[in-house]
């Protein structure tokens, strides 16, 4: 039987298709959790459009569509970083679901990652998904996600560290190296989409932080310590609700900060790896790992 639908390379055209997918999936989602889908500002629009033309550019091999009838109904996106290779993005339309649609995307932007020795996807909590990666190879750790308005009391007063800018890209890369990891021209780029960099480097540990007010994007450190001084650093400098994401038991360390600044820590999904452990002090990016 002919499949009604194709997979093929993703191009710079298909970015607000692509778009539409992504917020039909999660709309159905929230839907599912009893929730209402949230409207995204506008500059997080723009950020978004943004992120998905970076993948057609810097990682195309990666970057797959599956489309039906010139619609395009699925996305997977993925990045490739020397030996590592990160499942960024698998997203089905919910009319095109439970098709084979996402097994197939996989496989495709899988290829990607021919000879990595290093693999890892961030999932959501869908048990399809978790199911699909699973059955790739990879090893299971769920994790859990911190949200809430933080007690402000509980924010210690004197913290380390300090804002920073491009010029600190070095101490991102040599705390990357210390974790394994290879993130600093990711968090370049992200750096100039408009979010802040705040770093901790006391000659006792080193770390840094990309952040906005509403969530924290990604993190990397020496050492648990450091690494809770950045996440204080996040709620002391967030407005409102905070949102951190992507926390397996490997991240202690975060829990022990949520618990104390009195937000909800909730189990949101697993983190899937292949080849590797998960990282130490590390919270990982949606895109970037």
């Amino acid at each position: 039987m002919v499949e009604p639908w194709k997979v093929r390379p993703m191009d710079v055209a298909d970015v607000e298709a692509v778009m539409a997918v992504v917020d039909a999936a999660n709309a159905e989602a929230a839907r599912k959790r009893g929730e209402s889908p949230r409207p995204r500002p506008p500059d997080q629009v723009a950020l978004t459009r943004q992120g998905h033309v970076r993948f057609v550019e810097r990682d195309a091999p990666g970057a797959w569509v599956a489309e039906s009838s010139g619609m395009v109904i699925g996305v997977a996106e993925s990045i490739r970083r020397g030996d590592f290779w990160g499942l960024s993005m698998l997203f089905t339309d919910p009319r095109s679901q439970s098709q084979g649609v996402g097994r197939i995307l996989l496989e495709a932007s899988s290829a990607y990652g021919s000879g990595a020795t290093m693999r890892m996807i961030q999932s959501s909590s869908d048990p399809r998904a978790m199911r699909l990666y699973s059955m790739a190879g990879l090893e299971m750790h769920p994790s859990a996600g911190l949200s809430g308005s933080p007690d402000r009391r509980a924010i210690p007063r004197r913290l380390g560290g300090r804002s920073a800018d491009a010029s600190d890209l070095d101490l991102v890369a040599a705390t990357e190296a210390s974790i394994g990891r290879s993130r600093t021209e990711d968090v370049e780029s992200v750096l100039q989409a408009g979010n802040r960099l705040d770093v901790v480097d006391d000659g006792r540990g080193r770390g840094w932080m990309l952040w906005h007010p509403g969530r924290l994007v990604m993190l990397g450190a020496t050492d648990a310590e450091t690494a809770s001084t950045l996440l204080w650093r996040y709620l002391a400098g967030a407005e409102g609700e905070v949102s951190v994401y992507g926390l397996t038991a490997a991240q202690n360390w975060a829990f022990a900060v949520g618990h104390a600044a009195r937000v909800t820590v909730e189990v949101t999904g697993a983190m899937f790896v292949d080849g590797m452990d998960v990282p130490g002090p590390w919270i990982p990016s949606g895109w970037y790992f």
